[in-house]
């Protein structure tokens, strides 16, 4: 068996990739981008299609693709915890399959827990930041990301 040297083992391409999380609170809808208001809504009416009977924690998320269209999806939980679906994936998985082409330039978040609103921002999964980090990479384009509503 051969065994590579150590210094080997460290170089990777992707090595110093980071990720950020940036918020601004606003204290009034009205500071918010028109833009960034319509992509909440639609994360927003998005909540009532969340399958959440286990933990009562609704999750929807929203994306605007480069061409104006607007994406949403939701989690969906299953009796065996690990086969939950996030929200962030479920949207991201269809801006793949069918929008492959399209950049994703903006995604929204928004939670409910137990019929009530989360009004602070919530911090994605780290499968969810997985999966997000690897859509930039495809178009080589940071997503900006308005993760409360």
């Amino acid at each position: 068996m051969d065994v590579l040297p150590t210094n080997d083992l460290f170089n990777h391409k992707n090595m110093n990739k980071s990720f950020e999380i940036k918020y601004k609170i606003f204290h009034n809808i009205s500071e918010i981008d028109p833009l960034v208001r319509q992509l909440l809504d639609h994360a927003r009416m998005g909540l009532k299609n969340a399958y959440a009977p286990y933990s009562g924690f609704t999750v929807a998320a929203a994306l605007l693709l480069a061409d104006g269209q607007f994406l949403v999806g939701t989690n969906q939980e299953n009796a065996s915890y690990g086969l939950c679906l996030c929200a962030e994936q479920n949207v991201l998985a269809m801006a793949g399959s069918q929008y492959k082409h399209l950049a994703i330039e903006m995604m929204a978040v928004t939670a409910q827990s137990k019929g009530k609103t989360i009004d602070y921002p919530i911090s994605p999964c780290g499968a969810c930041r997985q999966v997000i980090s690897e859509h930039e990479d495809r178009h080589q384009q940071t997503i900006k990301n308005s993760p409360a509503g």
